[in-house]
């Protein structure tokens, strides 16, 4: 009897282990996040949507065309950006969006290179799309996200 007690009580303390370490685990997971203004009339951007939207074609909520806002102040967010988003190289992306301007005379999608210019654009603009770290969208009640983009 004292046998089964000491492997329960052994059963209960690696399941209290295990539960532990996969919420650690989680709480070190990384995601990077679409996100608008909360007065934004966008709530939900589907990924073809989003990837026309960053490639400088139009995508219109209440009759206004959006506006994409690159998010370069991070190397991994680049990344992200090329590899999910819009599904190409550095080099490729600026030929499509430099040979998209001149054809169309569309503008170029705005490129801000620090995490504070990306809010402020968001902030002041409730047209503005961009992508975000989580952390920077969590509880910051001038932001909604509208979406993971990606998860490490």
């Amino acid at each position: 009897m004292e046998r089964r007690a000491v492997l329960s009580t052994l059963r209960l303390g690696l399941i209290v282990l295990s539960l532990t370490l996969a919420a650690a685990l989680r709480a070190d997971e990384r995601q990077i996040v679409l996100v608008v203004n909360t007065n934004s009339p966008v709530l939900e951007l589907n990924p073809i949507e989003i990837r026309k939207l960053f490639l400088g074609l139009p995508v219109q909520r209440d009759n206004r065309p959006l506006v994409p806002v690159r998010n370069s102040s991070d190397r991994q967010l680049e990344q992200v950006f090329l590899q999910d988003v819009v599904a190409m190289s550095q080099s490729a992306y600026d030929r499509r969006i430099l040979a998209h301007t001149l054809q169309h005379g569309s503008p170029r999608p705005l490129d801000l290179q620090s995490r504070d210019q990306v809010l402020a654009k968001l902030y002041s603009d409730r047209f503005a799309v961009s992508y975000v770290w989580i952390d920077d969208a969590a509880g910051n009640p001038r932001l909604r996200v509208l979406r993971v983009i990606w998860s490490e």
